[in-house]
């Protein structure tokens, strides 16, 4: 069998590809994400099954090397390495595992690209289920993304807040993998300054609305940063409410209230002390 096929090289392709993948769809690239998502499927599927026998991951064809003392033999595919899990009660080939492995295969063709963007939760489950076969903790596979994917899975949480929570965790991601290596001073790498600037009855922070800033409050739901903070008034609500979180430092975005709430900051009282200074209400 070829060399380069072994239990070690094909887990470890699988954990490169898994990583690459999460990092696609924290960058929003969710056709590369699939891409991603498939190899690392693929990969420790047949490292999965290679562990158990070597023969399990051999197709039907042998290709014999004229003059060499060697030959090839061709590996199944992804999807009948997941048949042949399944068939010995490792994970299950659920339609939205198959709606993955199409999108990866490009059989499946979407106008927008983001087709893929909800599957991080059916990427995980099935990492995870031959993760568990295998004995391997997520912590060695997945390493600092482990509480990421915890996060995509957790049906504890409403749809929202696992969106909302699972992109604050690639926000963080996103900036440390900014700053790893600059030589920068403490403040820059954990500034001091936090709290938000309030743009009001515009929908961006550079309109023509009034704008009021205010530090001391956590700022940033991801960085801990100063973020800008959009707000409109509400008759329902009886004063301002903000309905969307812009960072730019680890540019995280929050796009509506339910986001906002869902994020777990807390600007109510600095939005309160923003609205008394707007009215020259604040002494």
């Amino acid at each position: 069998m070829d060399e380069s096929l072994s239990f070690e090289s094909l887990f470890e392709g699988s954990k490169k590809a898994a990583h690459r993948a999460m990092e696609d769809h924290g960058h929003g690239e969710y056709d590369w994400f699939a891409l991603h998502a498939g190899v690392s499927i693929e990969r420790l599927a047949k490292a999965t099954l290679y562990k158990m026998n070597p023969l399990y991951i051999a197709g039907g064809k042998v290709q014999i090397v004229t003059g060499q003392k060697k030959f090839t033999v061709h590996t199944i595919s992804m999807s009948e390495a997941l048949a042949r899990l399944a068939q010995l009660g490792i994970g299950k080939v659920t339609p939205s595992l198959r709606l993955l492995i199409d999108l990866r295969n490009g059989t499946v063709h979407t106008s927008s690209g983001d087709e893929a963007k909800s599957h991080i939760p059916t990427f995980a489950k099935a990492i995870s289920a031959m993760l568990r076969h295998l004995g391997i903790s997520e912590d060695d596979f997945w390493g600092r993304l482990t509480s990421t994917v915890n996060l995509a899975v957790d049906e504890q949480r409403s749809e929202v807040e696992r969106d909302v929570q699972l992109r604050i965790k690639q926000a963080q991601h996103r900036l440390d993998d900014r700053l790893a290596g600059l030589p920068l001073p403490d403040e820059i790498r954990s500034p001091n300054l936090a709290g938000f600037t309030f743009a009001f009855g515009t929908g961006s922070p550079d309109g023509d609305g009034e704008v009021v800033s205010v530090s001391g409050d956590p700022g940033c739901p991801a960085c801990g940063r100063q973020a800008q903070v959009m707000v409109e008034r509400s008759a329902a609500a009886g004063g301002p409410v903000a309905v969307a979180l812009i960072c730019p430092w680890c540019n995280l975005r929050l796009n509506s209230p339910e986001e906002i709430g869902a994020s777990g900051v807390d600007m109510s009282i600095s939005l309160e002390v923003a609205d008394d200074v707007l009215h020259g209400d604040y002494e």
